[in-house]
């Protein structure tokens, strides 16, 4: 004969269950399901080429897939918002560009904070920029270039990915600083403004190497130099402009991960150290050099500083040229 347990202990084991699955949940070991990495541009471009090739080698040292997915609008401000208001529990991730910074340097009305209402993961490649020319423009180096521009009777025109980019703004600070007249040449993206510098409509461009190293290569436009540190992998025989004799113009766009404010350190640290292993693999530090790419996998720490130190600096380039961009 079964004996039946009084209604009390039934009520306590029926609580006692209650309160195990909660911390049985919060124990689960992250992550345990697919992480989505919002890349808040088209696919196709600079920043979702470098996160496409990262992805399989940071999938393999998490355990679970890292999904792509393109989030494009508003000068990235779509995708960043929404990573911005997704529950900070690591499945949800932000891969910006410089974006992140610009949009506040530019003015811009955000609905979020780029510095409170995000959790920095690491800042992870840089890519530089490149000066180049069409080829009739008859210049071989940047003295060359500035010379040029002041001998003309008319401001230089010249392009960049748009403005707010940070072609755009870089050379506005380049020309503040050699007293140079120019005007900007505006286009709704990358694609066209190269176009048109290779079809001979605007003689120089500002851009990142990627897409624009390809065409140096080809001998659609002539490089004039690269905005970095050291020489490219992907342009050796392009030299850096401190080689030129230039220095304190350095800048570089930069990309990385994010995620929503609030997210646990040990989650933030279990990501930024499986990103870093990645990154050290041979086989993806060469394949993103050979894009153009610069590895830096930094702390989180660094990736919050360099975030405030872009919107700083180029406040201040963007105040002093009183550049608008609505």
């Amino acid at each position: 004969m079964t004996r039946r347990r009084p209604p009390a202990l039934v009520a306590l084991a029926a609580l006692a269950l209650v309160a195990i699955a909660p911390a049985a949940a919060a124990q689960e070991p992250f992550p345990s399901r697919p992480i989505k990495l919002v890349v808040p541009v088209a696919a196709g471009g600079g920043i979702d080429t470098a996160f496409r090739a990262i992805a399989p080698a940071w999938s393999e040292k998490l355990g679970v897939q890292v999904v792509i997915e393109n989030k494009p609008g508003g000068g990235q401000v779509l995708g960043s918002d929404y990573v911005a208001k997704s529950k900070p529990d690591g499945y949800t991730l932000l891969a910006p560009g410089v974006p992140i910074a610009f949009n506040t340097a530019l003015g811009r009305k955000l609905p979020y904070d780029p510095i409170r209402d995000f959790t920095p993961i690491s800042h992870v490649v840089s890519q530089p920029l490149l000066v180049v020319v069409n080829p009739a423009v008859p210049v071989k180096s940047m003295a060359e270039l500035f010379a040029y521009a002041k001998a003309q009777k008319a401001p230089l025109q010249y392009t960049s990915g748009g403005i707010g980019s940070y072609g755009h703004l870089w050379w506005e600070m380049v020309r503040a600083r050699e007293g140079i007249d120019g005007q900007h040449v505006a286009y709704n993206g990358i694609a066209p403004a190269l176009k048109d510098v290779m079809g001979g409509q605007v003689p120089l461009l500002i851009d990142a190497i990627v897409p624009s190293g390809a065409q140096v290569k080809a001998g659609t436009v002539r490089g004039l130099a690269i905005v970095a540190s050291q020489r490219a992998k992907s342009l050796p025989d392009l030299p850096t402009l401190s080689e030129q004799g230039y220095t304190g113009l350095d800048a570089a766009p930069f990309y990385g991960i994010l995620g929503p404010a609030g997210m646990d350190p040990a989650v933030v640290q279990k990501l930024s150290s499986t990103l870093q292993q990645a990154l050290a693999t041979p086989a993806l530090r060469e394949k993103l050099q050979e894009q153009g790419f610069d590895v830096v996998a930094s702390s989180p720490e660094a990736y919050a500083k360099l975030i405030r130190d872009e919107i700083d600096r180029w406040s201040k380039v963007v105040r002093e040229g009183g550049i608008k961009v609505d």
